[in-house]
């Protein structure tokens, strides 16, 4: 169960297996009824042909139960459509991670016969021995975790004499066309949603096929959180991520179903049940032991020669969640602390190809900073609290979270077991939030910046004088990092993997080298520079290097959107919406994030978003890549879902621009366009006429520009 920390210091029962354990998963049971008396004989076997992307059929069962509170004359539609744009983008993201072979026909789920039937006969001599002798009047059709499943989804049943033909009670439905998987969708105020009022979400598997792979689930959404102005689009997007993934078989109650297949999912006849998938180890801690889980582990840490097993948080006799002290910000860990702290990591998509069910796709996952090179004792209750790790802390000191995003404080919760870390503060943490900073003309004696590209750096800087034993400049600082230095936020700009540069209120840009303590320009103290944080990813670089070679072009794409007549966004809203129109474009391109930085969408609708192509980055160059979305987006433009508002984009244009200091574009500007312009078209070329593109040269102004955080 993923939980929201409405104080970031509080913590929340997790609540997966105990919901797991209240749904009894069913399978295809033999056929109760001959031939000749069922409109279909379909059974949901799995295909016989390669695997396809999984496809997921929703179905809204938003219908209040009496056993609910519910507010009759609330909106209900408001957060129907929230919840409804979340799984949708989240299922359109599964179908990019997961393939199954594909279901053959129409999907057809089953009845539980402990359900309509009240008693079968008894004597194993008669013909009809075990089958359906008398009906449960009571009977009003299956539920999936409350969620009321239509009749045309289901397979009929009927009633058994001792001897001869049955009677017909319900045929088979229809079933689900075009479908692997039917999510069930609630909206609701459920008593566990009272119980436990951080729940976003829970869900559940309630179907699996003959091979025990999941076939349906549902989703309950807490109704006062689709109302909540602190839940962001992409909050909601990953919270339901992380139950989709407990529904498709992240699961305690589904681990001893893992099937191995060792000549793939193509060659079914080769699988069979997994001997063993769990085991405790010395300590007591449990473990997933399977072999692509233990190889990704092994990677992470760095320690590739070593067979390691994942531990799973302590949740009683199962557990469905990794261990928070080892994989702090995976999708798969027991809290959760917003989007923008959270990872699909490379170990929960090694842990779905173990499962035996799914062909995944490994370049999918999303890096874990996280324990991130740290070897085999890295994240035990024996180390943790010896200061070997920076990612831990100790004491109760100011510092930055992990990934520098927030401000945050050394602290301890239950998942943790006593090892603390930086967690972010309660109000007022995030340095990429601009609303966080400090108003217009208030002293400023640390110079801190709070910009989307801001971060989090442990740092005693002021603009007040000092004594002269505390402006040292150590080359290293690993004593002073707690003791006299606290978090504060300043811009950032990545110029490559792994290295970057830092501003701080007046001062220019320095170059700031990872492990090292610097000294700003009009400042007394010190700065600290993190050493593999920041920069990592080839998405973090979302401003260029200094400078280019002309492969390397730096282009902006602009997209004009139609949306609901008279919709106005809030800035809030705007950053949401250019991330769910730059996931289509790159679903689009069909190529990685890597080319595509900074996104915005303006008040009038405009999605800007730079492209650039760094080091690293595989795949075709800038300018072909910006043809192939030309033409594609004259074809067929692009449609995306924010909300219940529907969003399709207009046009395109290419708008060419270079990475020069501000000051010296400043001056340049008004006498040097034409020759500048001249340049670029020719290193451009026939390609740039050929795209009918407008060019024009501006500055760069990072600290100015409105866009999305980078993701670091």
């Amino acid at each position: 169960m993923l939980l929201l920390l409405l104080l970031r210091l509080v913590m929340s029962r997790c609540l997966h297996d105990e919901t797991q354990k209240s749904v009894s998963l069913l399978r295809p049971p033999f056929s109760q009824m001959p031939t000749d008396f069922r409109y279909s004989t379909f059974l949901p076997l799995p295909g016989s042909h390669d695997p396809q992307p999984l496809r997921i059929q929703i179905y809204y069962a938003g219908d209040p139960r009496s056993d609910e509170v519910w507010d009759p004359e609330g909106t209900g539609i408001r957060e129907g459509s929230r919840a409804l744009a979340a799984v949708r983008e989240t299922t359109q993201r599964i179908q990019g991670i997961l393939a199954v072979p594909p279901v053959q026909g129409p999907l057809l789920l089953s009845r539980d016969p402990a359900q309509y039937c009240h008693a079968v006969w008894g004597d194993p001599e008669t013909p009809n021995y075990h089958r359906c002798s008398l009906l449960n009047t009571a009977y009003k059709g299956e539920r999936c975790l409350g969620a009321k499943m239509p009749d045309a989804h289901l397979r009929g049943y009927a009633l058994w004499p001792e001897h001869g033909l049955p009677q017909l009670i319900q045929p088979d439905g229809p079933g689900v066309q075009n479908a692997d998987y039917v999510l069930y969708v609630r909206v609701a105020q459920t008593s566990k949603c009272h119980q436990e009022p951080s729940i976003i979400a829970y869900a559940a598997s309630c179907q699996l096929d003959s091979e025990d792979r999941p076939l349906a689930g549902t989703i309950v959404y807490c109704v006062q959180h689709l109302t909540s102005p602190s839940l962001s689009h992409n909050d909601i997007v990953m919270a339901t991520l992380h139950e989709l993934l407990h529904a498709l078989g992240f699961s305690g109650q589904l681990f001893k179903k893992w099937r191995d297949c060792p000549s793939g999912l193509w060659v079914r006849e080769n699988c069979s049940r997994r001997k063993q998938v769990t085991r405790r180890d010395k300590r007591g801690q449990q473990l997933l032991i399977t072999p692509a889980v233990r190889h990704s582990l092994a990677k992470h840490l760095g320690v590739l020669k070593v067979s390691l097993g994942v531990p799973l948080e302590e949740e009683g006799s199962l557990s469905s969640h990794w261990e928070a002290r080892l994989l702090q910000g995976s999708i798969m860990t027991a809290t959760f602390h917003g989007a923008r702290r959270t990872r699909l990591d490379p170990i929960t998509l090694a842990a779905f190809k173990d499962s035996g069910w799914y062909q995944v796709n490994d370049s999918a996952a999303e890096e874990l900073l996280w324990g991130q090179g740290s070897g085999i004792e890295f994240g035990l209750l024996t180390t943790c609290k010896s200061d070997s790790s920076d990612f831990f802390c100790t004491g109760n000191g100011l510092g930055c979270h992990y990934l520098h995003l927030d401000k945050g404080i050394c602290s301890s919760d239950p998942m943790l077991e006593g090892c603390r870390i930086y967690k972010p503060l309660a109000n007022g943490s995030e340095c990429w939030k601009e609303e966080n900073g400090l108003p217009v003309g208030a002293e400023n004696p640390h110079g801190e910046i709070y910009h989307s590209q801001s971060r989090c750096f442990l740092a005693n800087l002021t603009s007040q004088l000092l004594s002269e034993d505390q402006t040292s400049y150590p080359s290293q600082i690993p004593h002073l990092r707690e003791k006299e230095l606290t978090g504060h936020c300043y811009l950032h700009q990545c110029t490559q993997k792994g290295a970057y540069k830092v501003q701080v209120q007046g001062s220019p840009w320095v170059p700031c080298l990872p492990g090292m303590a610097i000294q700003i320009p009009g400042y007394h103290g010190l700065l600290y520079c993190p050493q593999g944080r920041l920069c990592q990813s080839n998405e973090d670089t979302s401003t260029p290097p200094v400078s280019h070679s002309t492969q390397d072009l730096l282009v902006q794409l602009s997209l004009g959107l139609t949306g609901p007549p008279g919709l106005l966004l809030r800035k809030k809203q705007r950053e949401e919406l250019s991330e769910i129109v730059l996931q289509a474009l790159v679903n689009r391109g069909g190529t990685n994030r890597c080319y595509f930085h900074s996104p915005s969408v303006t008040a009038s609708l405009v999605f800007f978003v730079h492209m650039w192509k760094p080091p690293g980055c595989q795949g075709p160059s800038v300018a072909m890549l910006h043809r192939a979305l030309t033409l594609t987006l004259q074809e067929k433009p692009l449609e995306v879902y924010h909300g219940k508002a529907r969003f399709t984009t207009e046009y395109s244009k290419l708008l060419a621009t270079s990475d020069h200091n501000p000051s010296v574009t400043h001056l340049l500007l008004p006498m040097g366009f034409c020759l500048l312009l001249l340049i670029l078209m020719g290193a451009l070329g026939t390609v740039a006429f050929q795209k009918r593109a407008t060019l024009r040269v501006r500055p760069s102004t990072p600290h100015h520009h409105e866009g999305h955080g980078a993701r670091v």
